[in-house]
């Protein structure tokens, strides 16, 4: 009986097998998956702790990609060059490895999966939602009808400001330029006086923050103030 000689394709077909043979074992489950949601305001700086270890640990291998859609963002080995000038990057301390993530900007958000590997040992899986806001909220300001009112522009609000301040104010889900606001009418029946408009009331001062005089309930709502294109901030008028 002759010899049974195999085709081309029966010899690829084999060698195709043993690749994703090979391949599957040497990608071991990881033996820890932890799940993270985290928030961030565009323009920060991220870090999140993908392994934390008490014993130094060499020959660690680090893949990141995106789930939604599947995107490969890095991958990094002891080996690997310095990637600190780039927006990821990651950092392996005697085995604790850190993940960073610079000026973070609104197209961020999403779904993320960071392994960590011994040789080829998955040791552990973080999967993060990194959520992104606009705009960085502060704590809300309290008043009375006819009072004052200071809206900062900041978590410093002494600072004297160069940028050019412009502020907006939300009723519903829609915002409006300070100088164009309109209230909504009043029912037939109120006994309030007509105030002012709210853009012959309010002033933006030096530092940014918005001086608003002889306030009425209407004023009371969401607040914008933006600096540039990538910091702003949101403050809530509470009217008593």
């Amino acid at each position: 009986m002759g010899s049974f000689q195999p085709s081309y394709f029966q010899l690829l077909y084999l060698l195709i097998a043993a690749l994703l043979e090979c391949k599957v074992a040497t990608q071991r489950p990881c033996e820890q998956v932890h799940r993270l949601n985290i928030n961030y305001v565009q323009g920060d700086n991220m870090s999140i702790s993908c392994l934390t270890t008490t014993h130094p640990l060499e020959s660690l291998t680090v893949n990141l990609r995106r789930t939604d859609p599947v995107k490969d963002i890095l991958k990094y080995s002891d080996n690997s060059p310095a990637l600190e000038h780039q927006i990821w990057s990651v950092r392996n301390d005697a085995g604790s490895v850190t993940l960073y993530l610079k000026d973070i900007s609104l197209s961020d958000k999403g779904h993320y999966k960071c392994e960590v590997y011994k040789d080829r040992d998955c040791l552990i899986a973080t999967l993060f939602n990194l959520r992104v806001k606009e705009c960085k909220t502060l704590d809300s300001v309290h008043a009375t009808p006819d009072s004052s009112v200071l809206l900062p522009c900041s978590e410093h609000p002494l600072q004297y400001r160069t940028d050019q301040v412009t502020w907006k104010i939300f009723h519903g889900h829609q915002s409006t330029e300070i100088d164009q606001y309109r209230p909504p009418h009043k029912p037939s029946n109120s006994t309030e006086r007509d105030p002012r408009p709210l853009y012959e009331r309010a002033r933006i001062l030096g530092n940014g923050s918005l001086l608003i005089r002889d306030a009425v309930n209407t004023d009371g709502s969401w607040y914008q103030c933006r600096v540039s294109e990538k910091t702003c901030y949101e403050v809530k008028l509470v009217m008593k």
